[in-house]
């Protein structure tokens, strides 16, 4: 998509070097926060090698302003370059708010937050090109869902805001007094009252519950709106977590047929070695399961001995079952391989 707006543009581009305190940072990027920790790496790096891919920056007031690459620009400058290679080119302020969308939502993680306020800044700025949220998912390669999430968000209390996460990585714990904009967005949608969103969202964030977690404590909070909201929390953080199953697995684990499950992440942290968790079809559980063990490994090693632990299946069948409920089958994909037995 990037390639794509840089398209058309000059062939007989070269690569130029400026003095660093000529070029600025971007004006129009949605970015809130950058990893201190990612930053100092990748200026260690450019101190060692130099910056090898030249940032974008257009004429600005005499001098210039980053329109691609503002990570490595700023790297750039913490590492102590006096002038730093680029490509200059001519861009308006719509073209710099969407490359910069395009460019972070596809490679530098923008949290659903910055997306957010990027697609508001489009449809504001330039209600022509962009007078609706189908017309931004059409032009980023979104669907007009998400983009209508990231537009909610935008319009929540800023300290709901800035409790979502960046963005989340499947099999990664969710980060300290966070909560994922998939919550974020459900608080927006079933808790009118400003306040109150804030507070369930603080409940939530102490303790890190993850989606299922999060929507228990947010309908019990719906449902009894008198009640304390960290009491619902307790209630629902110290039950058994209850991992959730087809139907037609009921019987295989009921039976001890079935004494492993393969998962793309981890679904909370309470799932460890030694836990007592509730198998449910969806709820209420149906069985109660020990933890007996938790690995990674690539769906490509799986063997006829996993196959069978899923579910009494051979490795074809499996990979059949697998496609069915999620898409596609990559030998390359890692996958979490919770082992369990069934608690008498």
């Amino acid at each position: 998509m990037v390639v794509d707006l840089l398209r058309g543009r000059q062939t007989s581009e070269t690569i130029k070097t400026v003095e660093s305190k000529r070029i600025h940072p971007n004006r129009l990027n949605p970015r809130l926060d950058i990893s201190i920790q990612k930053l100092n790496e990748l200026a260690d790096s450019i101190r060692h090698v130099g910056l090898v891919e030249p940032i974008i920056v257009r004429p600005y007031d005499g001098e210039y302003e980053v329109v691609v690459g503002e990570r490595r620009y700023r790297a750039a400058q913490q590492a102590g370059l006096d002038r730093i290679p680029v490509i200059i080119r001519e861009y308006g302020d719509d073209e710099v708010i969407e490359l910069n969308l395009i460019e972070n939502t596809q490679r530098e993680d923008l949290s659903a937050v910055e997306k957010g306020t990027c697609c508001r800044q489009l449809m504001e700025k330039y209600p022509d090109k962009y007078p609706t949220k189908e017309a931004v998912a059409r032009k980023i390669g979104f669907s007009s869902a998400s983009v209508s999430e990231w537009l909610e968000l935008v319009r929540a209390p800023e300290e709901l805001r800035r409790m979502v996460a960046p963005v989340e990585r499947i099999g990664t714990p969710l980060p300290k007094g966070k909560i994922t904009y998939k919550t974020a967005v459900r608080i927006i949608r079933r808790i009118k009252e400003p306040g109150r969103q804030v507070q369930i969202a603080r409940e939530i964030a102490k303790v890190s519950a993850y989606e299922r977690g999060a929507q228990k404590i947010l309908s019990k909070a719906v449902e009894e709106p008198e009640r304390s909201i960290s009491e619902i929390v307790k209630e629902v953080i110290e039950a058994p977590y209850e991992l959730p199953f087809r139907l037609h697995h009921m019987e295989p684990i009921l039976n001890g047929i079935k004494t492993q499950t393969s998962r793309k992440g981890i679904p909370s942290p309470s799932i460890k070695e030694g836990a007592i968790i509730h198998a449910a079809v969806w709820e209420p559980h149906m069985a109660t399961l020990r933890v007996t063990s938790i690995g990674r490994k690539r769906l490509g090693d799986f063997t006829e001995e996993d196959s069978k632990k899923e579910g009494g299946y051979t490795l074809i069948e499996f990979k059949e079952i697998w496609k069915k409920i999620h898409g596609n089958w990559n030998d390359g994909d890692y996958v979490y391989v919770i082992g369990f037995e069934r608690v008498k």
